[in-house]
């Protein structure tokens, strides 16, 4: 990879990584549905160009839309917003990555050989030692909601598998249009002090939204499509598992977060599971032929920065 490649894959890793910690302050000055919603509405906006009507795959682009951006977001900022630890948070959606391997393994036929099978039970492991920490015992509420926050991801994720000609930009317009109104109705409907809030709201809380939209979406998940255009996924996709340990970092240095000798081991086993299973699927993409123009819409968000 070459040095200003690398450098963007860095970038990336530490936006994406950093994104915990602005989505816990975010969510401490908003409820957390109505700031999903107003993420969405600014990516919405910003990706309108891109936002093309896909003939013949719409009844699969809406509900891949409403799984992967509605839900998944809505469950997901619950769970950080109810989490005394964003470290934790960090850790627990990169199960998103063995959960839709097996989903691929169920319900499209897709072969889970040993090696992949061994790094999916060292992932669900590692995520079993954290959540029997005394701590997070305290919270298990939010370590729920986020493990259903990375389900419906994966179900959304399969839908997108079975999608034909959409390219990655388009797809992103689609869930920006389909989640801001969807979850700013929800908010209303389910939240409280909305309006007020976004009075009330200093200008670190509205900076939170502009790194969700500008840093997260635009650069992290655009610049992880210029990647994956430019190299194989055996090299882009195991860089971008260093994005929850600088999510751990990150929640260490800013929320002065400490974490016990239990989630540290829990969370070391579930990166290294996720790691194994990443790079064993980026060795079967290859062994199918596919090129790096025709794996970024089957690898962009398993890893999460979202």
């Amino acid at each position: 990879m070459k040095p200003q490649h690398l450098a963007l894959m860095l970038l990336i890793c530490a936006i994406w990584g950093y994104n915990f910690v602005a989505s816990k302050i975010a969510v401490s000055q908003f409820p957390p549905v109505f700031f999903t919603g107003l993420r969405f509405l600014g990516l919405a906006l910003l990706m309108a160009p891109w936002l093309k009507w896909q003939k013949g795959q719409m009844h699969l682009v809406l509900p891949a839309a409403l799984f992967m951006g509605t839900l998944h977001f809505a469950l997901m900022f619950n769970g950080i917003a109810l989490a005394d630890d964003v470290a934790v948070v960090a850790v627990v959606v990169q199960l998103g990555v063995p959960i839709s391997t097996l989903m691929a393994w169920a319900m499209l036929g897709e072969r889970v050989r040993w090696k992949r099978g061994a790094g999916i039970a060292l992932a669900f492991l590692g995520t079993m030692v954290i959540s029997f920490d005394p701590k997070v015992m305290g919270y298990q509420g939010a370590i729920l909601f986020c493990i259903g926050s990375v389900l419906v991801m994966s179900y959304g994720q399969i839908l997108v598998r079975r999608i034909r000609d959409v390219d990655t930009f388009s797809m992103q317009a689609w869930v920006g249009m389909v989640s801001a109104p969807s979850l700013l109705l929800i908010s209303f409907v389910a939240e409280s002090g909305q309006v007020q809030s976004a009075l009330e709201a200093d200008w670190v809380g509205w900076a939170t939204v502009g790194y969700a939209v500008l840093g997260v979406s635009l650069v992290g998940h655009g610049g992880a499509y210029f990647l994956l255009r430019r190299y194989p996924v055996s090299v882009v996709n195991p860089g971008f598992t260093l994005a929850p340990i600088l999510g751990i970092v990150s929640g260490i240095v800013f929320l002065d977060e400490s974490l016990s000798f239990r989630v540290l081991i829990g969370s070391a086993m579930t990166i290294a599971g996720v790691l194994i299973v990443t790079l064993r699927e980026a060795k079967v993409a290859e062994a199918r032929g596919l090129t790096p123009a025709e794996a970024p819409d089957k690898a962009i968000g398993k890893i999460a920065g979202e």
